[in-house]
């Protein structure tokens, strides 16, 4: 596997090699060299020895330190991230950089890991020509969303730091961080009948629900064939089914960020889409999970999970989502559509209109601020959770 997690969300592929391959002054470089120059052309224009001497050796350190950076001899790194899938308050990644020293011997070298916004970084007093050395990196706990770790950046600086060389000497691995989930019980209506398999509109030759008898046509099975109506009719007679369909749950989250009064509210709202989503990866049911322009389907939990790092909240018609999904998934069974205290009711049942009259409707409503509590309005199911923690209980409540 590259560096990436895996295929649910991807990031791209950093090659090894140098971009900056010349050397750079430190803002002390940049003032050094210039007062240098200054004092050096002083010195000579008035005859002062001091001045002159100076002035050479600002500009002699500055000269040295550029060809210091600029000396062959390149490091490698290689950088080794794990677990580079976590949950949001359940721990952090751990990493080790192995660094392999080159022909010339590695003098107060820095190697900076990037991990998000920030950069970890690693200090090699001194190594050998040809030398390898092993440092564990501390990266710090972050949030729900997806991170790069890496790629690693060699620093090279002359002793007094009047010059720096940056280069990338390897790859970076993306780091994903979980929502937070809980386990919650199966879901209590809209899925039963699924389960076994419910009648669509289709024709198939072969199924469990019975539509009605036709002729026999060359190809048709004759384990179909109908004997007793074959033999009143003196023709012969199939049986024709309606073709069924495996249980599938449909779960959108609210994008629009006029319907959160905040961050947290949004990461509660997350948090129970994916727990609701991960129960029916469990429950062998095929999922379709939305956020805005983020969609993920299936029955694997890790492809879910793994989508839903990367949810935001973002402008958009969030009814114009719940319509394309019902599209996108006509033969659902039920319908949950998480969202925050912004929202109005009214506007989730609209979205819900979308999909077919017979699917089953359930609203979740992250709002910490409010009592949590479950009832029934208009055959549609609306939920109301303060906390993660109280999810199982109010959808226990449901139950059947």
């Amino acid at each position: 596997m590259p560096d990436d997690v895996g295929p649910a969300v991807g990031g791209e592929r950093r090659r090894i090699g140098g971009r900056a391959a010349v050397g750079v002054l430190t803002p002390l470089g940049r003032a050094v060299l210039p007062c240098g120059a200054l004092v050096l052309s002083l010195g000579l224009w008035l005859a002062w020895q001091e001045f002159v001497v100076f002035g050479t050796v600002a500009v002699t350190l500055v000269v040295l330190g550029v060809v210091w950076v600029c000396l062959p001899g390149q490091p490698r790194a290689e950088l080794q991230v794990g677990p580079r899938r976590v949950q949001d308050g359940g721990g952090v990644p751990t990493a080790e950089l192995e660094v392999h020293a080159g022909a010339l011997p590695l003098l107060g070298a820095r190697f900076e890991v990037p991990y998000g916004a920030t950069s970890a970084v690693v200090a090699v007093p001194f190594l050998a020509p040809f030398a390898t050395l092993t440092r564990a990196v501390e990266l710090p706990a972050r949030p729900r969303g997806v991170y790069r770790a890496g790629p690693v950046r060699y620093v090279r600086a002359d002793p007094v730091r009047l010059t720096r060389r940056g280069v990338e000497v390897s790859t970076g691995q993306t780091v994903l961080v979980r929502p937070r989930t809980r386990d919650v019980p199966g879901f209590a209506t809209g899925l039963s009948n699924d389960l076994e398999g419910s009648a669509s509109e289709q024709l198939s030759m072969s199924d469990l629900a019975f539509h009605a008898l036709r002729e026999y046509a060359p190809g048709d099975d004759l384990r179909h064939v109908h004997w007793r109506s074959s033999a009143k009719t003196s023709r012969l007679q199939v049986r024709q089914y309606h073709t069924t369909r495996r249980g599938h749950v449909t779960v959108l989250v609210d994008h629009e960020p006029a319907s959160y009064r905040g961050s947290a509210e949004f990461e509660l709202a997350v948090s129970i889409a994916a727990s609701l989503a991960l129960r029916a990866t469990r429950d062998d049911l095929e999922v379709y999970l939305r956020c805005g322009d983020e969609v993920v389907t299936g029955r694997v939990a890790d492809a879910v999970l793994d989508r839903t790092c990367a949810f935001t909240r973002q402008a958009g018609d969030y009814r114009a989502v719940a319509a394309a999904a019902a599209t996108a998934v006509a033969a659902t069974g039920l319908v949950v559509q998480v969202t925050g205290s912004g929202r109005a009711p009214s506007e989730l049942r609209g979205a819900a209109s979308s999909f077919h009259r017979d699917v089953s409707r359930m609203s979740v409503v992250a709002d910490p601020s409010a009592a949590a509590r479950s009832s029934e309005v208009r055959a549609e199911r609306e939920v109301v959770a303060a906390g993660l923690a109280q999810l199982p209980g109010l959808l226990a409540m449901g139950r059947r």
